[in-house]
């Protein structure tokens, strides 16, 4: 039966995801990541001050609402911390897909016949992390690892069993780290691994949504097909923080 958080359970879940995530990089030097959730400026503030961050570390925030950007630096600020330069503020929509059907699994116009949709396996985490833009370091290859075992995924094989396309979610709850292999894109393998892990995530009860970044808008125009829609109340941003510590760590 679902209930309704009170506010010190929900900041020790918030506390829990930076953790969890904190112990298990604890040996690399990738940033941490922190995702917050809050429902009034003050209830931001006080979430900046009263969770268990370090905010003089190097970070990564995740889908930041813009609309808190005036209280982050505020927060910063009064730490004597920078603010994060413009080329480190990365703008997304939110996109929901907000039906209650699954959409049908059926080949869309273009796939091969030959090809099947299953999960991603353990032993992909090196192809996945290589062919992600922000990927390809060992602490990219042991987080898309954790991924993979942890939540659910889908990919597009070949009739030889190879992956072409896939897509997963972040621990966060999110749809990411999507892409389709160079030589199999135009063949609606992305759409069809798509519409893979939505009826996954409809089946197990989870809102499937992602962040589109603003420079991508093929993944826009993917999206709105699948049934995807976003608006301005969505706006946010992966902001990284403290960059230049983790160059000299």
């Amino acid at each position: 039966m679902a209930r309704s958080l009170a506010r010190s359970e929900l900041e020790q879940l918030v506390d829990s995801l930076v953790l969890s995530w904190d112990d298990m990089a604890s040996h690399t030097k990738a940033m941490d990541s922190v995702f917050l959730h809050w429902t009034s400026e003050d209830g931001l503030r006080q979430l900046l001050t009263s969770t268990s961050v370090d905010w003089t570390k190097s970070l990564i925030l995740i889908a930041f609402p813009l609309s808190g950007l005036s209280i982050l630096r505020e927060h910063l600020e009064n730490q004597g911390l920078p603010f994060p330069a413009a080329e480190d503020i990365h703008p997304c929509d939110t996109a929901y897909y907000l039906h209650k059907i699954c959409p049908s699994l059926e080949k869309v116009d273009g796939t091969d016949d030959k090809v099947s949709v299953a999960p991603l396996q353990p032993e992909h985490s090196h192809l996945v992390s290589n062919t992600w833009r922000h990927g390809g370091t060992p602490e990219s290859e042991e987080r898309t690892h954790y991924h993979i075992t942890t939540f659910p995924s889908a990919c597009v094989y070949d009739q030889d069993g190879n992956p072409v396309s896939w897509i997963l979610l972040n621990y966060y709850g999110s749809q990411g780290l999507g892409y389709t292999l160079p030589d199999n894109r135009g063949r609606g393998y992305f759409q069809l691994a798509s519409k893979y892990l939505i009826s996954t995530c409809l089946q197990k009860g989870y809102l499937p949504f992602l962040f589109i970044e603003d420079y991508n808008e093929p993944s826009r125009i993917i999206h709105r097909k699948l049934g995807y829609s976003w608006n301005e109340a969505g706006r946010c941003a992966y902001i990284r923080l403290n960059k230049n510590k983790l160059k000299s760590s």
